[in-house]
C-alpha cells in the first residue's frame, strides 16, 4: 500500500516539474553549433535518467567482483574444511560386544 502512495506522490511531484519547468531552452557549444529549442524539463530529466543509470551500472560492477569474491571464498572454505577433515585421525567407532541369546545361560552352581 505504502509504494503504491508513494509512486503516485512522485507522479504528482514529477508532473507539476514538468508543468513549471516549460520554459524553451538552446544549448550553445563551441565553434557556434546550437541545439534546436526544447523544454527545459527534458534536459533535467535526460541527466537525472543518465545519472541514474550511471550509479546503477557502477553498483553493478561492484556486486559482480563482490560475488566472484564470495563464490571463491567458498571454494576455498571447502577446500580447507577437506583438508582438515583428510588430517584428522578417523574415529572409529567402538564395536558392540557380543551378547550370548537369553535362552542359551547357564546356571552356575
Amino acid at each position: 500500500m505504502i509504494k503504491i502512495i508513494l509512486a503516485i506522490f512522485l507522479v504528482i511531484v514529477g508532473a507539476t516539474f514538468c508543468a513549471l519547468n516549460r520554459q524553451e531552452i538552446t544549448l550553445r557549444y563551441f565553434f557556434g553549433w546550437n541545439t534546436v529549442p526544447f523544454p527545459l524539463f527534458l534536459l533535467i530529466l535526460a541527466s537525472l535518467v543518465a545519472g541514474g543509470l550511471v550509479g546503477f551500472l557502477v553498483g553493478w560492477r561492484e556486486r559482480w567482483k563482490l560475488r566472484g569474491k564470495g563464490r571463491d571464498l567458498g571454494e576455498r572454505l571447502k577446500a580447507l574444511k577437506n583438508e582438515i577433515e583428510s588430517l584428522l585421525p578417523k574415529e572409529e567407532s567402538p564395536e558392540p560386544s557380543p551378547k550370548a541369546p537369553e535362552g542359551s545361560k547357564t546356571p552356575i552352581s
